[in-house]
This record gives C-alpha cells, sequence and structure tokens, in this order.
C-alpha cells in the first residue's frame, strides 16, 4: 500500500511540476533580406529605417520576425532555445561584412505551437537586441 501511495504521490508532482512548460517546438530559420544570398555585395536592402522584431501566429505556428542593419555581405549563424517559457534566438556573424553599404538582414524563427505567454529576448553578436512577450 506504501508502495502505491508513494507512485501516486510521485506522479502527481510530475504532472505539477511540468505544468508551467508549454509545447512549442522549432521548426526552422529562414533567411531574408541581404542573409538570403551569404557575401552578396549586390544587396543593399532598406526595407525599415529600424531595426525590428514582430510575431505572428498562424494555423498552429508562431512566426518571430527579426530585421537588422549591418554592413553589406556579411555572414551569420542563428541558434534557438526555448528554456521553460522563455524563446532564446541567437544571431552571430560570422564573417564581417567588407562592403561599404548597409543592408537590412532577415531572419524568420518558425515554431510549432502558438508561443502564447512565452517571453523572447533575441540577442545579436551576444548584446541583447529585443526583448518582449508573445500576447493571444
Amino acid at each position: 500500500m506504501k508502495k502505491l501511495l508513494f507512485f501516486i504521490l510521485f506522479f502527481i508532482t510530475l504532472i505539477s511540476c511540468d505544468k508551467g512548460k508549454g509545447n512549442l517546438k522549432y521548426l526552422e530559420t529562414i533567411p531574408g533580406g541581404c542573409a538570403q544570398e551569404k557575401g552578396s555585395s549586390l544587396k543593399s536592402v532598406i526595407e525599415s529605417k529600424n531595426d525590428t522584431v514582430s510575431y505572428s501566429i498562424t494555423n498552429g505556428t508562431l512566426d518571430l520576425f527579426i530585421g537588422f542593419y549591418a554592413r553589406c555581405c556579411g555572414e551569420y549563424s542563428t541558434s534557438t532555445e526555448i528554456n521553460e517559457n522563455t524563446i532564446f534566438c541567437r544571431i552571430l556573424t560570422t564573417k564581417i561584412g567588407n562592403c561599404y553599404c548597409d543592408c537590412y538582414y532577415t531572419y524568420n524563427f518558425r515554431f510549432y505551437g502558438s508561443g502564447k505567454n512565452y517571453k523572447y529576448e533575441i540577442t545579436i553578436d551576444g548584446n541583447v537586441k529585443f526583448t518582449g512577450q508573445i500576447k493571444p
């Protein structure tokens, strides 16, 4: 009887500890703007006046869009991590641009799940650029 009671209490504890975690899963990162063609010196796109972040939730998919200005001809790597209720997106320079123009680089981080009530933190080259919360 004690073993059964212990098992039931253990199971209830597991369920209650997992309550705060969501079901958000990373799908892919889609480069755009100047990031579409690595090292291209032909791109000098002006999409917005400022660095931007936006999100949309469509058909159970969260799209987190990041756009930023940097010197043309640069190359970047990206990574994501979901820790409890926070989405971390990292963009890191792998090749510094050596062209004499500014480009608007974009990355669309896609996740399966709505991401409602998740927080996000986006860093570019180790500097926190954007923070916010996905609101329903």
